[in-house]
């Protein structure tokens, strides 16, 4: 396996603010698009109510540690952009699989750009996650001269992306990731920008240091991603049929691995998926009622009242609502560090 390459190191400079705040929005699904730049990610609502999430965040230098919760079960499927890698830090309020694997303490999540994750959360689960420039990390990881299977475990190629840590590793980054971030929440934090990346560091390389890395994504989750990849390019109702011959399984197959990795049959996740595009479609529409026939008719909703009866089942309001409310169910509270404001 090669070694990473050695990168320059870029001056750092001492007056660069700590960017920090909450953002309150009115569904996961358009919660996501507050993080679009760091991720091309798909959002399928699986199970009937509102989603009211919060995203208390931290950033400076090109590291950004947010926090989210996710009050409806849901479905999280895409990558990171630019050069990141990311680590999931769950808070442990709910289950989740990535990949198809159930984590906690032990099973940690990464990604790195470019790698395809999957990631189907409980009712009431909540994450921190931490996203970091990919070339400094792996120059930090060179200098402190971690192990070769910790560095592999960095690299492009590598087939785990699931890591076996040390729980007592990930408690204590808890504790200390969630102490920051309460102080967002309160919006007192005060803390510099060498501060903050010298605490992200010094408090992630020992996880990564510290894990082992023999797992990989799991035959049902494969087959999962599989069948999400065919379906991406059908806007319209999914034929299961059609799947099974395009990946040569059987339907039972098919439908054993739905129900392990989503909890529920193909058909049942392919109508949310479409409802749930119709969601984002319509947070994003004017307001004109016209937009909800245009929509519906786009996505093979052939009968308009049928439709509109799965939307509010599923979401708990109208389309039209959702329209209504879509340009304001955006707050924001940002907050500069004293010790890095401008006079």
């Amino acid at each position: 396996m090669p070694k990473p390459s050695k990168i320059a190191p870029t001056p750092a400079d001492p007056s660069e603010p700590v960017v920090s705040g909450v953002i309150r929005r009115g569904a996961s699904e358009d919660l996501a698009g507050c993080v679009k730049e760091f991720f091309a990610i798909h959002t399928v609502q699986l199970e009937p109510g509102d989603s009211q999430a919060q995203m208390d965040f931290i950033a400076a230098r090109g590291i950004v540690l947010y926090r989210k919760n996710y009050p409806r079960r849901t479905h999280l499927e895409g990558e990171l952009r630019g050069n990141q890698f990311g680590i999931s830090i769950p808070l442990l309020t709910a289950d989740a699989k990535f990949l198809g694997e159930t984590i906690d303490d032990s099973r940690t999540p990464s990604s790195i750009s470019g790698e395809a994750s999957d990631l189907v959360v409980e009712n009431g689960f909540e994450q921190m996650i931490l996203l970091m420039n990919h070339g400094k990390l792996l120059e930090m990881a060179e200098k402190i001269a971690l192990s070769q299977a910790s560095l592999e475990a960095l690299l492009h190629g590598r087939r785990q992306k699931i890591l076996q840590t040390n729980p007592h590793d990930v408690q204590r980054i808890r504790h200390t990731f969630v102490q920051m971030l309460d102080t967002v929440r309160h919006g007192n934090l005060n803390m510099s920008a060498d501060h903050f990346e010298k605490v992200i560091f010094d408090s992630i390389l020992p996880v990564i240091d510290g894990g082992k890395y023999d797992l990989d994504r799991g035959p049902a989750a494969v087959t999962v991603h599989r069948a999400l990849d065919l379906a991406r390019s059908v806007t319209g109702p999914i034929c299961i049929a059609d799947l099974c011959i395009g990946m040569n399984v059987s339907p039972r197959t098919l439908h054993k691995a739905f129900i392990k990795i989503m909890g529920m049959a193909p058909q049942r996740f392919f109508q949310k998926r479409r409802l749930s595009q119709a969601y984002q479609m319509l947070l994003k529409a004017d307001s004109r009622e016209s937009r909800v026939t245009n929509i519906a008719a786009q996505l093979g909703f052939s009968e308009l009242g049928r439709f509109s009866g799965q939307y509010r089942a599923l979401f708990g309001e109208s389309p039209s609502a959702t329209i209504r409310r879509s340009q304001s169910c955006t707050v924001v509270v940002p907050w500069q560090s004293p010790a890095t404001s401008s006079t």
